[in-house]
């Protein structure tokens, strides 16, 4: 029997698969464990417009991040963060705040995911952060006050 798998099944095949299986451990095992359906021409339609429907989400998402990268080029964010008389701050500064000042100060949401930044931010001073996501590559200025 054939059925289209709802969820990862080990030894079976990963969610989203149309896979054969013998009747009795679909009717016994996958169906009433809500792992899978069987796979009629409906269901199977219905899983090739959900599966177009996530590969044109995620090439919407990826314009709109190569388009927030693009529009940092060049641009200095300023951080300003607690910090003792020598200039060394009480906590470092990692890629989510830096996520987070973006979006507060230039309206711009980027993943923290996507930022890399070359050391540690433990002191006061200027620091890039790259910004990467596939082939589109970007950097800005971070100035830690």
């Amino acid at each position: 029997m054939k059925v289209i798998l709802l969820k990862t099944v080990p030894k079976v095949g990963k969610k989203d698969d149309i896979v054969t299986v013998p009747d009795g451990y679909a009717h016994n095992a996958l169906f009433p464990k809500k792992l899978a359906i069987q796979a009629t021409d409906q269901a199977i339609a219905a899983l090739q417009r959900t599966q177009q429907n996530k590969i044109t989400e995620k090439n919407i998402q990826h314009e709109l991040l190569d388009k927030a990268i693009e529009s940092l080029e060049g641009k200095t964010l300023i951080y300003t963060a607690k910090k003792n008389d020598k200039g060394s701050l009480f906590s470092k500064i990692t890629e989510q705040d830096i996520s987070k000042a973006l979006m507060s100060q230039h309206r711009i949401a980027i993943d923290a995911k996507l930022m890399t930044i070359g050391v540690s931010i433990k002191q006061v001073g200027d620091y890039t952060v790259t910004v990467k996501d596939g082939e589109y590559t970007s950097s800005f200025v971070v100035s830690v006050q």
